[in-house]
């Protein structure tokens, strides 16, 4: 009964980490449609739309794509609403409501097999998912004192530790195809992520052939770093749902 919990468990994880869609490219569509401020437009970057590079509370520019966007009842920016609304740096609704030019059926350039945001937004979900499973089963298999519970961890914990460097990987990718700022609030999202990649990889180190085995001082050691890689993923985790969503 407690190897079919253990598998369930890891599936459960899994299925739960790739819950998770990405925010269309809106520098693209602002910048492709108001071409001749693109350059402008494109050295702003998320700054167009939020406070700042590491404040991401929507400007009032921002809070006004995001109402025309809650009118339309879509999160996908167009051509259109933007028209509506006007370039950054001009008054509201610069023209009159229904007097932009709808989109041509087919006029959308298809989707890129590979978007530019890398898959991080989905890949992401992994590690987060595959650590906290990991961790309760660690928990549960110390408890019940089995170890088919205490090996299930373990590989949730390989697994994830694993994951974060496709995570890692695929949100570089994403800052330099999208050319976003290294500063500000990415750069503390990727630093405590960095930071919380370590900590799981010395866990798995001290944990390496020793699942029912560490020492009561080695298993102190090793749930300390798990309260504090808890704590770091779940804030860099933050910070990236800030970036993503904004306030």
């Amino acid at each position: 009964m407690l190897r079919i919990f253990a598998i369930i468990a890891v599936f459960a994880a899994l299925l739960f980490s790739v819950r998770a869609n990405a925010k269309p490219e809106y520098l693209d569509v602002l910048t492709e449609t108001f071409k001749a401020d693109s350059a402008k437009l494109a050295e702003k970057s998320c700054a167009n739309c939020h406070v700042s590079d590491s404040d991401y509370t929507k400007n009032p520019y921002g809070k006004r794509i995001a109402a025309e966007l809650l009118a339309a009842n879509t999160k996908e920016l167009t051509p259109a609403i933007l028209n509506k609304v006007g370039a950054p740096g001009t008054p509201a609704a610069a023209e009159p409501a229904g007097s932009a030019t709808p989109e041509a059926p087919g006029a959308r350039k298809p989707k890129p097999l590979v978007p530019k945001n890398a898959f991080h937004p989905a890949i992401v979900h992994f590690p987060i998912a595959l650590f906290m499973a990991g961790l309760f089963l660690d928990a549960l298999g110390m408890w019940k004192k089995h170890k088919t519970l205490l090996l299930a961890g373990w590989y949730n914990l390989l697994l994830g530790a694993t994951s974060t460097l496709a995570s890692i990987a695929s949100g570089l990718a994403a800052m330099t195809i999208m050319h976003l700022p290294f500063k500000g609030l990415i750069f503390s999202h990727l630093a405590l992520a960095c930071i919380g990649t370590v900590i799981m990889w010395a866990m798995v180190a001290l944990r390496y052939k020793r699942h029912d085995k560490m020492s009561t001082s080695l298993r102190a050691v090793y749930y300390v770093l798990a309260v504090i890689g808890c704590i770091l993923i779940a804030y860099s985790a933050h910070l990236g749902g800030d970036f993503v969503y904004g306030g």
